[in-house]
């Protein structure tokens, strides 16, 4: 119909919750970094990125190429770039090995059946971003994302959801990003 414009998406209290929790993460990864203060700049937005992504996944259960495939290019550029800059390419050449695995191990997750192509694609931005703090910073992401991850499909299994629920794991991820920079700040890497 000409003329006649799309209502805005009302939000809801899980868009709400998110922008919250979103909110409450990109502030503890900017304290955690406060000594380096284009770092905590840099990795704040990376969160709110992934508190939109995260809000993306649990409205539409689904994690959109526009922003994950931009992301992606932009955390290898910036990965790249910083060891460049701090002539530790070293570092990020692990820091991209351990996102291609990421990548890998959610591919195979995704071909048993249990875990969505978008979050296959989204875990080489994120874990190569939480790589290039180290082991402490990627442990501590691996472990968030999967013990809420379980938590949550422990309770839709007790809710008798069963499992054919399309359980978003984008928001699970993105607090498992939020862990690993928090570390890799208290930790000073």
């Amino acid at each position: 119909m000409a003329g006649v414009t799309a209502e805005p998406a009302s939000w809801t209290p899980i868009d709400a919750l998110t922008a919250i929790v979103g909110a409450v993460g990109a502030a503890a990864v900017v304290w955690a970094h406060r000594q380096q203060p284009v770092t905590a700049t840099v990795l704040a937005a990376w969160v709110g990125v992934a508190t939109w992504l995260s809000a993306i996944d649990l409205r539409e259960r689904r994690l959109p190429n526009r922003i994950v495939g931009p992301l992606a290019a932009a955390v290898v550029i910036a990965v790249v770039g910083a060891g460049v800059l701090t002539d530790e390419l070293g570092r990020g050449g692990r820091a991209l090995t351990v996102g291609a695995v990421a990548f890998v191990v959610c591919l195979l997750a995704n071909l048993a059946g249990g875990m969505g192509m978008g979050d296959v694609k989204y875990a080489f931005p994120l874990f190569a971003t939480v790589g290039w703090f180290g082991r402490e910073a990627v442990a501590a992401a691996v472990l968030i994302t999967t013990m809420v991850g379980a938590v949550a499909g422990a309770a839709v299994l007790a809710m008798g959801l069963g499992r054919r629920f399309r359980l978003p794991y984008g928001p699970f991820m993105s607090l498992g990003l939020v862990a690993g920079l928090v570390v890799a700040g208290l930790g000073r890497w």
